[in-house]
């Protein structure tokens, strides 16, 4: 289903696909097999699917639930929950942010991100998320493009919390980090770091803290 108009005011419930080429506003929840946004789309409502994938402009006011969601644009939600969530553009998460896997190259804004497996995040504008935290590995390097290379003094990421397993982390300033094997990259500043069985700060670095749990 397409739809070119500036306004479009639903009367029932989505089940086909819902493609967005020009400006679409929906003011109910939207329930599709899949959802494609190549202009505009903006509700007020929730949105539930088995496939969101945004290469345009997206603002989902409720909350978000899909197997896969793939931003290769603007995304900007209130909650979204997803089995694999990929952001290769921006996204705004004012809330939770709870996937199997994360994975983002560009830049992120979120409250809270859980992932039962693995995060990561690949720096190419300056970032936030509150609280991380993973089932798994945590990695924050820079981004591999050559735009966002050109970002070098912006590529940043600012955290309160990170806690996971094995954790890599690259420009990052957080107050605390918990894992077991923990590396430090150039360009961090940490408060504390808790860790269980290895830790590797660069010299370029600077932790405040440093404390060994014994298990």
């Amino acid at each position: 289903m397409s739809n070119n108009n500036n306004t479009y005011e639903r009367t029932d419930m989505i089940d086909p696909p819902l493609k967005v080429r020009g400006s679409l506003f929906v003011r109910e929840n939207i329930r599709a097999v899949t959802v494609d946004v190549f202009g505009h789309l903006s509700t007020k409502s929730s949105v539930s699917t088995s496939k969101l994938k945004v290469s345009g402009d997206c603002t989902i006011g409720g909350n978000c639930k899909a197997n896969q969601v793939n931003n290769l644009g603007s995304l900007r939600v209130q909650n979204i929950q997803a089995d694999n969530l990929r952001s290769s553009g921006y996204m705004s998460v004012a809330e939770n942010a709870a996937a199997g896997t994360f994975y983002a190259e560009g830049a992120v804004n979120i409250k809270r991100l859980n992932a039962d497996s693995s995060i990561e995040i690949r720096l190419g504008n300056r970032s936030t998320v509150e609280v991380m935290r993973a089932g798994g590995d945590i990695i924050v390097k820079p981004s591999s493009k050559l735009i966002n290379a050109l970002m070098h003094p912006f590529r940043k990421l600012t955290c309160t919390i990170i806690e996971g397993t094995n954790i890599t982390l690259y420009r990052t300033t957080a107050d605390l980090v918990c894992g077991e094997e923990i590396i430090v990259g150039p360009g961090c500043t940490i408060g504390e770091i808790r860790y269980s069985k290895s830790l590797t700060v660069d010299l370029k670095s600077q932790v405040d803290r440093t404390v060994f749990l014994n298990q």
